[in-house]
């Protein structure tokens, strides 16, 4: 059986190549807004965890340049895609694949001007990994986080519980915050302060409860080991099932899909 890393790192090797097309494309406005805030000047030295394909990251080298952006994530055909673009641009790229929460852990105390993890939350124990970050970045320096907040896609999220509770399964707890405070609160029991946040709100439009249930699973939304429990020939048709209820919430526009994202910039004094 795969471990929760290994389904995730899988995932994502498979979807890179569509990643920005399905996912990256939607997350520009805040993807800037928290690259924007980071401070970043030439020479400083930062680490991108959750870096995907490399858009914000080579953003980050461009800003820093001659300094260094360490882009970090699971996935080594994200980080493939990452250092192709960099290297279009004219620049260079350090890459590392690892879990943003071991990398958290074992890096070298006060080693990184501007940490930033992107959409990585869901895929780590936020709650503890977050006061660690403190430890990495240097004094003076930032962190930025971006995020799905657990308010998002509640349109999906309904159909799913109703399927749950029929099916007398158990809930899957959302794994991410619930809000920007809940962020800030963890980033300052590490030494950070949160110098500014805030959330990001946009609607996606499907033609279908087919076309969510296909996008949830083929953008990397919808990660979560659990679905590697039922064979094909079951989960087929909950598939089918929950595509199906998902019509319910069709409006003259198509069927939405609503998300909430936080963004958080803490500083270390």
């Amino acid at each position: 059986m795969h471990s929760a890393n290994q389904l995730v790192r899988s995932v994502y090797d498979r979807i890179a190549e569509r990643y920005d097309d399905r996912w990256g494309r939607h997350m520009r406005e805040p993807q800037d807004r928290l690259t924007a805030g980071l401070g970043l000047v030439p020479g400083a030295r930062c680490a991108d965890l959750g870096c995907g394909t490399g858009i914000e990251t080579v953003e980050m080298l461009r800003r820093v340049a001659p300094g260094e952006v360490v882009g970090v994530d699971c996935s080594e055909e994200m980080l493939r895609a990452a250092r192709a673009r960099a290297r279009a641009a004219g620049l260079a790229l350090s890459t590392r694949r690892a879990e943003a929460e071991l990398f958290i852990r074992r890096a070298e105390a006060a080693s990184f001007d501007v940490v930033t993890l992107r959409f990585c939350l869901a895929y780590l124990d936020w709650r503890s990994a977050l006061p660690c970050l403190g430890r990495v970045v240097r004094p003076g320096g930032r962190a930025g986080i971006l995020t799905n907040l657990s308010s998002s896609t509640p349109q999906a999220y309904a159909v799913y519980c109703r399927m749950v509770d029929e099916l007398n399964l158990g809930r899957v707890e959302l794994p991410v915050p619930d809000s920007p405070g809940q962020v800030s609160e963890a980033l300052q029991r590490g030494g950070l302060r949160t110098v500014e946040a805030w959330t990001h709100r946009f609607r996606l439009w499907f033609g279908s409860g087919a076309q969510v249930a296909s996008w949830l699973q083929e953008s990397g939304f919808v990660t979560h080991a659990a679905l590697r429990e039922f064979p094909p020939e079951v989960l087929q048709p909950l598939c089918d099932e929950f595509a199906a209820r998902l019509e319910v919430y069709r409006e003259p526009d198509g069927i939405p899909l609503d998300f909430e994202l936080a963004g958080v910039i803490a500083a270390r004094r």
